[in-house]
């Protein structure tokens, strides 16, 4: 369907155009973050509206507790990440509220009310911050004072993160519209029509010209900014959902992930007896299989088989941008909890490196026990979309397997198979969000570390890690604190935020809380 127009279209002047493709090129040459270029800002989700999740800089040293706000009475939505502009910190709750925090000290500047539940992160732009509510209504306000600017209805509630681009405000509602608004007044410009909710936030090509976005209508859509024309509609996704996560666009790819029609424990338990029957391994623990590259490049070679013959199991998806066209399937299996799609994956702006999530029998990473094992990360060759396997950087303790989860310090960049985690990247190191803790990989030396909180535990604050199992007595003991136990929206969470790294500080989104973390000075 083309975009139905309700004002003139905003043609780029010729020259514009020419700058807008240009200038993103040779910041990108020289390493520059587009969307982060002031320091001590994390304007929009995943910091940049191509999604790379890449933040230029990152603390050093031990990190430590600058301030905290508990929202868990109000809750907020896990997929939601801190929004930081203007000095001020930004998140939403389902309670409807809008809150700007003092972005050095917490102190709470303003609170905006709106009408319905806040789903996702807004974003700061111009001096104003826009979010979409569940009372139908996205909302333009002054960053300063708090004070609403304007309204834009929507048939239905939005559960997206908006995107500033152009003088417009874009987002998808759960009407299955696509909205464009008048960025100074809330009017209308253009909308387009889906078959279904849109609940991915929408991301910009690096020419700033298209706009793609998923449907639960299990297609992505390409559409023209400036006037909403219809450029190229996708096959219709394998899976029940495309929700919470952005399309991440790198090099002229745009990269979208789904969840599949199977159960998580049956596809996850398939896939992991299939990968060890192929390798024909008979030692006495198939957790820890041997292998070399030329075994990664035959595993991969039969994923993709697997994939082509079993389309209904891919859930990882790769378009060209220019046409919704695909080079290759990744060899990439489900590797979601909790029946989630899958996290998308994340780009290194300095190196042109990107990193995902991956499964395999040769990977070093998660030994299994409790959990699911040959869950791991690689680097994705965006010209073949084969994967180079990451491995820690700790020898086996056991010499008759290779190195694995045993292995590496316990808790400290938890990637687990069954569960929900985030990965995000900044120059030397790639980041792993879990429910309860962020962790680190050296990329040079293959070493983690835990850089806070912990497993099972909310951030550090609340949880069985800290108060006991149920029948360890948990509830009672989080009852006697004054403090939360399971939190209903945040256990392993339908999704997952990324930390916002704004200057020398770093905010964590987790157990419905706002945690500021610092390192050493600057």
């Amino acid at each position: 369907m083309v975009g139905k127009s309700l004002a003139p279209a905003r043609a780029l002047p010729t020259m514009a155009r020419l700058m807008n493709a240009l200038v993103p090129a040779l910041l990108w040459l020289l390493g520059w973050n587009l969307a982060c270029g002031a320091a001590a800002d994390w304007p929009t989700l995943h910091c940049d509206l191509q999604r790379s999740g890449f933040s230029p800089s990152f603390p050093k040293g031990k990190l430590r507790l600058l301030w905290c706000k508990e929202l868990w009475r109000e809750l907020t939505g896990p997929r939601s990440e801190v929004i930081v502009g203007g000095g001020l910190a930004f998140m939403g709750t389902y309670t409807g509220n809008l809150y700007a925090w003092d972005a050095e000290t917490g102190g709470e500047r303003w609170v905006f009310k709106t009408g319905g539940p806040i789903g996702h992160s807004p974003m700061f732009h111009d001096g104003a911050v826009f979010t979409g509510s569940m009372d139908r209504k996205l909302y333009a306000v002054d960053a300063k004072t708090g004070k609403p600017r304007w309204n834009c209805e929507a048939e239905e509630g939005i559960w997206v993160s908006p995107v500033v681009l152009h003088g417009l405000v874009l987002f998808g509602d759960r009407g299955g519209v696509f909205h464009a608004c008048d960025a100074s007044s809330g009017r209308e410009v253009w909308r387009f029509q889906t078959g279904d909710r849109i609940l991915t936030s929408a991301s910009v090509t690096v020419d700033s010209e298209r706009v793609i976005f998923a449907s639960e209508d299990m297609h992505v859509y390409c559409l023209n900014a400036s006037d909403g024309r219809l450029l190229w509609k996708s096959r219709k996704l394998a899976g029940l959902s495309v929700r919470d996560y952005a399309p991440m666009i790198v090099q002229g790819l745009a990269f979208i992930t789904t969840n599949p029609t199977k159960d998580f424990h049956a596809i996850l338990g398939e896939h992991q007896n299939m990968l060890v029957k192929r390798t024909g391994f008979t030692g006495k623990d198939p957790r820890y299989i041997p292998g070399g590259k030329d075994d990664v490049v035959q595993e991969q070679d039969f994923i993709v088989d697997f994939l082509k013959h079993h389309p209904e199991e891919q859930t990882f998806y790769a378009f060209r941008v220019s046409d919704g066209s695909e080079l290759w399937i990744a060899p990439i299996l489900y590797t979601g909890g909790l029946h989630n799609p899958i996290t998308p994956p994340c780009f290194n702006r300095e190196t042109g490196e990107v990193f995902t999530q991956v499964r395999s029998a040769f990977t070093t990473w998660d030994g299994g026990g409790e959990v699911r094992p040959f869950t791991g990360f690689g680097r994705l060759d965006l010209t073949t979309g084969r994967v180079e396997l990451l491995g820690h950087g700790y020898k086996s303790k056991d010499p008759s397997r290779p190195p694995g989860d045993p292995d590496k310090p316990w808790g400290s960049f938890n990637y687990i198979g069954d569960e929900t985690q985030t990965l995000s990247c900044a120059p030397g190191i790639l980041l792993c969000t879990h429910q309860g803790n962020l962790g680190q990989l050296e990329l040079n030396t293959g070493r983690i570390a835990n850089l806070w909180g912990k497993r099972d535990s909310y951030g550090g604050f609340y949880g069985a890690a800290n108060f006991g199992w149920e029948n360890q007595g948990g509830y009672e003991r989080a009852a006697a604190a004054g403090q939360p136990f399971g939190i209903v929206n945040e256990w392993h969470g339908p999704a997952r935020a990324i930390v916002s790294v704004a200057g020398n500080k770093i905010y964590f989104p987790v157990g419905s809380q706002v945690i500021s973390l610092t390192g050493d000075p600057e």
